[in-house]
């Protein structure tokens, strides 16, 4: 694997420590419950401009698990993997960002020979911020570097993973909505997304008022737990975010499980409990949900491997020892 002398020196001017990520108690006392704003020492490094991002693109596998682009227009309440423009390759679309209205997300960084130490370390700096018990509930983390055209939207949609978003370059504007909400977002969109449906979230233009709207500026961040919906309006220049995730062992090993059983029941005529209400049900259907992934695995092998079964590696945290 080649690198650039350019990319290794840029490298080296990476800030660590503070520089990168001060403090913030809000790390502790809002993961994963609600938003809200943060500050990085980032902004503006040479090492996430397009350029440097091409040879990043360059490096990693094309292969799903690793990259995603979109050319053309979207807009807010559009499908995820609508691609409303004729393709354009990777390199193209990087070399165009400007003006080709794309989105570009290069995935898992942390793995690569030169962002990955930084990657890794506000990975690992997150995480020595939060508490014992969030902590505990930390299976893998991941990143993610998005590229995206001026005035371009990123369509309204979940993630079941933690996040946290770092704008680099440029302005976005967020907005995010609660993920205990359920006029915004109902138990059966949440069924269907666990399910594998990555549009189960269904954009409602009159629960807007809903949003919590950010203005993010290159050096500033806001967290958005799982499964709080959201969408993206970039402003007038070619945004740089980088998105920090983390797989929880209450959603991927538990939630996500409830919401497929209960999705099952519902095509059956059931209205299944809601998870929560019943600690006893909440268990049977982990138990079905576990048997129920082996099923879909026999019957199509190319299903995405569960976290621990990807074949490439992940970042785990490092986890204090007792004294």
């Amino acid at each position: 694997m080649q690198i650039s002398p350019s990319a290794a020196e840029l490298t080296r001017r990476l800030p660590t420590g503070a520089t990168l990520l001060p403090e913030n108690p809000e790390f502790a006392s809002k993961f994963n419950r609600t938003d809200f704003l943060f500050d990085h020492g980032l902004a503006f490094h040479p090492l996430f401009e397009p350029a440097a991002l091409g040879e990043l693109a360059e490096r990693i596998p094309k292969i799903r698990d690793f990259v995603y682009w979109q050319n053309g227009r979207v807009d807010v309440g559009d499908k995820w993997n609508d691609n409303p423009a004729p393709r354009l390759t990777l390199k193209e679309t990087i070399a165009g960002i400007e003006s080709n209205n794309s989105l570009v997300i290069l995935k898992h960084a942390e793995q690569d020979p030169v962002y990955g130490p930084v990657l890794q370390e506000i990975l690992q700096r997150i995480f020595s911020f939060l508490s014992a018990s969030a902590q505990s509930d930390i299976v893998l983390g991941e990143s993610l570097i998005f590229l995206n055209s001026p005035r371009r939207k990123t369509a309204y949609h979940l993630d079941l993973e933690s996040n946290f978003l770092l704008q680099i370059r440029g302005v976005k504007l967020i907005h995010v909505f609660d993920c205990a909400d359920r006029s915004v977002t109902p138990h059966e969109e949440l069924e269907n997304h666990c399910s594998g449906d990555y549009n189960g979230a269904i954009y409602k233009p009159h629960r807007e008022i809903a949003a919590h709207n950010y203005r993010l500026t290159p050096g500033h961040g806001v967290h958005f737990p799982s499964t709080a919906p959201h969408w993206v309006q970039n402003s007038d220049d070619v945004s740089v975010s980088i998105n920090i995730n983390y797989d929880l062992r209450s959603v991927h090993h538990r939630l996500k499980k409830i919401y497929q059983v209960n999705r099952v029941l519902r095509r059956f005529g059931i209205t299944p409990a809601a998870p929560g209400t019943s600690g006893v049900a909440d268990l049977l259907k982990k138990q079905l949900g576990t048997g129920l992934e082996v099923v879909r695995k026999l019957r199509n092998p190319r299903i995405a491997p569960v976290a621990e079964e990807r074949a490439y590696p992940q970042w785990r945290p490092t986890r204090r020892t007792a004294e």
